[in-house]
Order: C-alpha cells, then structure tokens, then sequence
C-alpha cells in the first residue's frame, strides 16, 4: 500500500500522486465549463516551497458540487497541505502556468491549515522582456513581468457588439532599458487609472503583471492580462517597497536607482498621459458648475468650479519651477541652510550636501525632483483672475516636456523664461479651480487648477451645457410672425388704404413739426418701424398689407 510522502509540485506526475504537498494558494477565480456555462467550477493557482521556478506553481480546480464543502479553507493567501487527490492533464490553449498537471481536488480530498510555510508570498518568477520582444508568434502559458511605466494613453470606454468595455494601454521598461507594450483590459485598466489618481509621481511607477500572456499588435509583440489568474501590482518607485512581501521588486526597484540615478531617472520625459486626469468631459460638464470670473470669489473655499478662459499673461516673477519632495512634492530646502532661531549653537557642516528638508514630510529626505509651478492670468468676458497651474497640469499643455528637460535648456536662473511657456499665452481652456483658506485671504486672490483642458470639443459642451435655450416668445422665435405689431385695418377707415394711411403718417411726421409734439413723433416712428421689421421678415412667404412708397 502506497503511502504519503512529503514532496514538491515538480515530483508530481501521472503515476505519482502520494505525495503530501504544502502550498500557498496564490489566487482563486470562479469559472463556467466551456462545454456547459451551466457548471462553474473553482479554479486557483497554487504554489510550493521550493526555490527553482520550475514547475512550482499549478493549476488546481474544485468541481461545482464540491465547492461548497472546500471554499472557506482555499482563500487566497492561505497556506494548506493537500493529500489524496487526482491529477490530470490540462491541453495547451488552457494552461495558464508552464505544467501540464492539473490538480483536481476530490470528495475525500485533505486540506489542512499549514502554519510553518517557508515559501515566497507571491511566487514572481520575472521573465526578461527580451525574451518576449523576440518572439515572432504568440506563445500558449502565462508568465510574470515587472517594469516601470514610462508612458501610457488615456483610459478607452469602448462599446463593442453592445457589450461596454475598458482598455488602457502602457509601455513598461525593464532594467535593461527594454521596452515592452501591455494593454490592460476590464478591472485592469480601471486598477490602473485608480492608481494614477492617487499617486504623486507618475513618472515612478512600478508595475508588476502575473500571469500575462503574449498578444501580437500592430506586427509587434506585446502582452496584456490574462482571461483568468492574472494578478496587477502597483508601486510608487519612488518609495522603499515592503521586502518582507514583496522582496523580488524591491530588488528590481534598486536596480532602477542604480542603473539611472535620481537624474537620469527624471531626465527621461515622462510620457504617460495626463488626459485621464485632465480632459475627461464629464468631469467639466456635468460634476461641477460653469462660473463666470466675476462670480468665483463668492464661491466657498474648497469648492471646485468650472471656468471658461484665456490665459493673458504669465506671471512671470513668481517663477516657474522649484524643487520639490518625490513623496509628497512639497518645496524643499537645503538642510545646511536651516537655522534655529532660538539655538546659541552654529549649523552643522557636516549636513550631506544632498541632504534636503521637507517641511510637509517633517523629515531629511535625499530624493527630490524638479516640479513646474506657474502662475498665470486667466481672462473673460467678465474679468480676470490669477491661477496657479502645477506640474501635472503644466506637463500636459506642454506635451510631456518634463521640468527637468526646461532646467537642463534654459539653466536655473530666473532671467530667461522658458519659449515653450510663453506659447500658451493667448490660448482657451476650460478650467477646474478651487481655492484655499491661504490664498484667499491674499490681496490678490489666488485659485488653484484641479484640472484643465484645451480640447475644444470639451469648451464647445461646457459652454453649450450652461447657455439657457431662448424662449417660444423671444424675437427670434419663427411664432412671431403670426402676432402683428398692430392691426392696420383698424388704423383706416373705408376712403383710406393701408398705403395711404402709412404713407400720410410718414408725411405728417417729417413735415409738420410745428403740429406734432416730440413725443407724438416718437410714437409714430415707432409704429412705422415694427411695420417695417415685420414686412421684411415675411416678404418672401406673405404678401404685405401695404407697400411703401417715396413721397
């Protein structure tokens, strides 16, 4: 009689299925039958101790029926043993992970809790991008990625055969500076988009992809998610990663540091798009009121509004850039030049040189990087108002032209103010601002831009979504011509025409001033006039009641 014997995933196969296993369940998904939607199965993927990727992960799958009996004790993230169970063979077009074996778990199946698991939380196994880049058609299996994000489009609300969708393409690059397009579908693409909002440097973001799959674009290889298992992380690299959890991209973090430096990292232009953020036209249109300039200071602080306008003038004496923190991008200063009022001591020399303080942060922090700061004068028909635009906003009107890549042009002093910001002086946008307590109480208020966009498509439904429709009774209605400014037939009597009625009205006005009072000649005129207007008006469809004529 065969017995249990402790083992790995890669001792497993089709004559050997006593071995006692002890994973972590890395991820679980619900999943009908191809042949029969009807039966939806519970497939995850799991993962062993051992250290060499090969064959350490597997695909395992809990039958409808027994569902029930086994779901609270394979969650994600929990680690088991298993024992007495069934492994069959998966076809390649449905395998997710590189193994042919699929676990089948059975109505005697064993599943305890293991509390001494040694393995990796996550299971990464990173997979170089030019192993991917090279290939020439797309491969069967999933596989895990990390790279950082240095451009990605807007997110795409797509409608396809009635069914609404969500895409979000990006560029990844790895370590070796190997660039690698990945499309994100569905609660991917929305995961993505989430993030962006809430980070404060997008040009440091670390994007980690388990269980892509190889998809040919445009004659080019690329990934994207899976249709199931795939898993997408997301770091701020400006930040340490926990290493305890996530050790493999920490290390592909420092990397990063090490090959580019603080420099070379914001030297290269950040080319993700800022129009999710900044030309969305429901977020100007529907979300907010349009307020004229006149009308913004009576709005309370804190309450964003939409604005309509040109920017006049840039103000060129508050600058344009400044260096600030990468975690919270507030203004830094240097740290040797800091001095305690109420201290009898001197500064410490012995401050490091790239040694920066943040007053936000209440720390001594070394990674910085050059943000834009603008403040400009924003004009309409009502008035104008100074705004500060922020790097991010700055960033898209100048197409991704970093701050850095300016400082490195035109130097660091104030003298000579960048071409490229000047250019959008005359320009129209369509602004989200709000107003702080601090720059209200200044003696020339201050607005802050949320957001902002030059997109006139957005500017033409901004400004259509606020203009009132004109009344059914306004001069312009096409209902006017049924309604006569006065009845003529009741102006003359049986011996008089219309014609002569208004021409004998023409003469007595013009030649008898000394019979007719100013005031009597006013009436007249206006009279005549609406006579006139309405004549004109329905000329081409209605015979006039009377024709004019030279005296």
């Amino acid at each position: 009689m065969a017995k249990f014997v402790s083992g790995f995933i890669n001792d497993l196969s089709a004559v050997k299925d006593n071995v006692k296993l002890r994973v972590r369940i890395l991820n679980t998904w619900m999943q009908p039958l191809f042949s029969n939607k009807q039966i939806i199965n519970m497939e995850m993927i799991v993962i062993d101790e051992q250290a060499s990727p090969i064959n350490t992960r597997m695909q395992a799958t809990v039958r409808m029926a027994l569902v029930n009996q086994f779901k609270d004790r394979l969650v994600e993230g929990n680690t088991v043993t298993l024992q007495r169970y069934s492994l069959g063979e998966i076809q390649p077009k449905f395998r997710i992970v590189n193994n042919p074996l699929r676990l089948s778990f059975l109505s005697n199946t064993v599943v305890e809790k293991c509390t001494d698991f040694t393995g990796s939380r996550h299971g990464f196994v990173f997979r170089p991008f030019n192993t991917i880049t090279q290939l020439t058609k797309e491969e069967q299996g999933q596989f895990d990625v990390v790279g950082r994000v240095v451009a990605c489009d807007e997110l795409d609300n797509y409608d396809k055969n009635g069914r609404a969708g969500k895409k979000k393409p990006l560029t990844l690059m790895d370590s070796e500076g190997t660039e690698l397009r990945c499309t994100l579908w569905g609660v991917y693409a929305q995961q993505f988009s989430d993030f962006l909002n809430t980070c404060s440097d997008h040009g440091n973001i670390i994007a980690v992809v388990q269980l892509a799959m190889t998809k040919i674009w445009d004659a080019k290889m690329c990934i994207q998610n899976g249709y199931h298992g795939t898993r997408l992380f997301l770091f701020n690299g400006n930040t340490s990663i926990k290493t305890d959890e996530f050790p493999e991209v920490e290390a592909f973090r420092q990397s990063l540091v090490a090959v580019e430096g603080a420099d070379e990292s914001e030297h290269t232009a950040s080319r993700i798009s800022t129009a999710s953020k900044n030309s969305t036209k429901d977020d100007f249109v529907t979300k907010f009121p349009l307020k004229n300039i006149a009308e913004l200071l009576d709005v309370e602080q804190g309450v964003p509004s939409i604005i309509v306008g040109s920017i006049c003038a840039v103000q060129e004496e508050e600058g344009w850039w400044y260096l600030g923190c990468r975690s919270c991008r507030k203004k830094v200063v240097k740290s040797s030049d800091i001095v305690d009022l109420e201290s009898d001591t001197l500064p410490n020399p012995s401050v490091g040189a790239n040694d920066w303080w943040c007053s936000k942060c209440k720390a001594t922090v070394t990674s910085i990087k050059t943000q834009f700061r603008l403040q400009v004068r924003v004009q309409d028909e009502t008035g104008t108002v100074s705004v500060s635009l922020f790097n991010d906003e700055v960033q898209a009107i100048l197409n991704n032209v970093t701050a850095y890549q300016l400082v490195e042009k035109y130097g660091k002093g104030d003298g000579l103010f960048p071409t490229e910001i000047m250019e959008m002086v005359d320009k129209k946008f369509v602004f989200k601002v709000s107003i702080d307590g601090k720059n209200k109480e200044k003696v020339m208020p201050v607005f802050n831009v949320l957001r902002l966009s030059n997109d006139p498509d957005i500017i033409e439904s901004v400004c259509a979504a606020a203009t009132p429709s004109k009344p059914e009774n306004e001069a312009t209605s096409s209902k006017v011509a049924d309604v006569m400014p006065f009845d003529l037939d009741s102006q003359t009597d049986e011996n008089t025409t219309p014609e002569n009625g208004l021409k004998n009205g023409l003469v007595n006005v013009e030649q008898s001033p000394t019979k007719t009072t100013s005031q009597e000649k006013r009436k007249a005129e206006a009279v005549v006039k609406p006579v006139l207007a309405y004549q004109e008006e329905n000329s081409a469809t209605k015979k006039p009641k009377s024709i004019l004529k030279e005296p």
